[in-house]
């Protein structure tokens, strides 16, 4: 595979690449002080790749063309953070290159990096140099430079790499930031990596994992702030001449700023103080899709506050939740990272993902809440190099009780066990809305009605909420229960939850009562 490369080899490189950026992830992330507060470069440029593996996968040809498609529009759609966006737009300009032949030799090559450094700089309103795109400049001038002297793609991509790791190196003269925190640019190393990997997919030779010690990493702490306070991602269906008045447009309102994409599509990155502007002009543009917001001085915050409160903790925590009072409760007892989801909402094993690969331990503690998200959850385990401990909750109740039976000063396993042993203390029941008529063991139910569950079964059902409420309770609460925890869903706010109070407390339980904001369930109820 040293003078050509087929359609089918693409695939090889992509694969080596994406194995680099695995072994590399937390390497680069701890590197992340420009210009995204987060540390998740390294996570976010592995997601974009693996997004590209994906598109391959799901295209029903493997000729040049339709790999080449198959790249760049992974890579467009999959994109996350600046880095990412950046990396998409590097490959939609090799493709095109790409695109134009049957198999890809040096000259091809050399064209392909330089049409992709050209694209991505294009993309870019206000390039930073210090940054990716110095990288793949001085990388792609090399190759074009040296194209003429190399008899083989390996010889050209060593000559390539070399140049690519003389320029990270040089990356903190050009960036003040970087020299400041002593790092070099993790976008800038997160190429460098892919560019090692293709090397070592075409040598055969395994992909090495030591890290050079003239990539130093600051840690953790060095964490800071920029300019602006929220980070906005989205996927935009409009005109590309919408989209061009767009990305001046936002240029006026933040920073950071990358819209790229195709004649109907485009990924928008931005970073700015203006959030409802942005999505208001976003709004007027096109449709949006995939939108994420990001509180990066949220981000600092909070890991301020989890450093206050733990120190530095061995273990960290992911839950997945939904509903803003239940995400608060779960925050103030000491879970990291929450996940978006619950019943009818079950996030992708990719999501959860995201989440452990953003903490900064080697250790998690992922709680699921959802008997239908644990097996994605389980998925995890053989996607991260961190030891995942996935707590079997299939409750909110559940997760609750595993928080309070966390302790950061123990070892993992202990921890492990402590969390089994309280959960099996929780009952947890439900109300909810049936969807359709149907029976339980009581009598019929009809489509509307309330209806309450209870390990699994429909245990009572009635026409008012209130009445299912403590028809259901009659059943959960038995002799020597202690505690009941009434969660509250948006389905129920306005109603008034003094009987199912006063019905607990009669039952000589301690009642403690939470305004969840979850869908679907009016109430939830933990009784330990």
């Amino acid at each position: 595979m040293n003078d050509r490369l087929q359609a089918w080899e693409l695939i090889d490189l992509i694969n080596t690449a994406i194995e680099g950026l695995r072994i590399h992830k937390d390497e680069i992330n701890d590197m992340n002080v420009f210009p995204v507060p987060d540390g998740d470069t390294g996570t976010n440029m592995l997601l974009t790749m693996q997004a590209v593996q994906e598109s391959i996968g799901e295209s029903d040809n493997h000729d040049m063309a339709s790999i080449c498609r198959a790249i760049a529009r992974g890579s467009l759609m999959g994109a996350r953070g600046n880095s990412g966006v950046v990396l998409s737009q590097i490959f939609k300009g090799m493709t095109e290159v790409f695109s134009q032949a049957d198999t890809v030799g040096v000259g091809a090559m050399a064209s392909a990096l330089s049409r992709g450094s050209e694209v991505a700089y294009r993309a870019v309103m206000k390039p930073v140099e210090g940054t990716i795109l110095t990288v793949v400049r001085d990388a792609s001038e090399e190759g074009e430079r040296v194209k003429g002297d190399c008899g083989s793609l390996e010889e050209w991509l060593t000559a390539v790499v070399k140049r690519a790791r003389e320029s990270l190196k040089n990356t903190p003269e050009l960036l003040p930031v970087l020299k400041e925190a002593g790092v070099v640019d993790a976008g800038g190393r997160g190429l460098v990596v892919i560019l090692e990997g293709i090397l070592a997919c075409l040598t055969g030779e395994e992909f090495e994992v030591v890290l050079e010690n003239t990539f130093t990493t600051a840690g953790h702490g060095a964490v800071e702030t920029n300019d602006y306070r929220y980070e906005a991602q989205f996927m935009l269906h409009c005109r590309d001449s919408k989209a061009q008045r767009l990305r001046e447009k936002l240029q006026e309102l933040g920073g950071s700023v990358l819209v790229v994409g195709d004649e109907k599509q485009h990924r928008v990155h931005v970073h700015t103080n203006k959030l409802g502007r942005v999505i208001e002009e976003a709004s007027n543009t096109g449709r949006m899709s995939d939108v994420e917001i990001t509180d990066l001085m949220l981000q600092v915050e909070q890991l301020e506050e989890e450093r206050a409160r733990y120190g530095e903790k061995d273990i960290g925590v992911v839950a997945v939740a939904v509903g803003e009072g239940i995400k608060d409760i779960l925050r103030s007892m000491g879970v990291d990272r929450i996940v978006d989801g619950g019943q009818s909402m079950n996030p992708s094993t990719a999501e959860i993902l995201a989440a452990i690969d953003s903490v900064p331990q080697k250790q998690v503690i992922l709680i699921p809440n959802n008997k239908n998200i644990i097996p994605a959850a389980e998925q995890t385990r053989d996607l991260t190099d961190k030891e995942v401990v996935v707590i079997p909750a299939v409750s909110i109740t559940e997760g609750f009780s595993s928080m309070v039976a966390f302790d950061p000063r123990e070892d993992l396993e202990i921890n492990h066990q402590r969390i089994l042993h309280a959960m099996a203390q929780v009952k947890t029941g439900a109300v909810t809305v049936a969807v359709r008529d149907g029976k339980f063991k009581r009598g019929r139910i009809r489509e509307g009605e309330c209806i309450g569950l209870f390990s699994g079964e429909i245990v009572a059902a009635d026409g008012d909420v209130t009445e299912t409420a403590c028809s259901l309770l009659e059943t959960m609460v038995e002799d020597g229960d202690e505690l009941a925890t009434v969660i509250v869903g948006e389905e129920a706010g306005g109603r008034e939850e003094g009987r199912i109070i006063e019905l607990l407390e009669e039952k000589g339980l301690e009642v403690e009562v939470i305004n969840g904001g979850q869908p679907v369930y009016h109430y939830i109820f933990g009784v330990e």
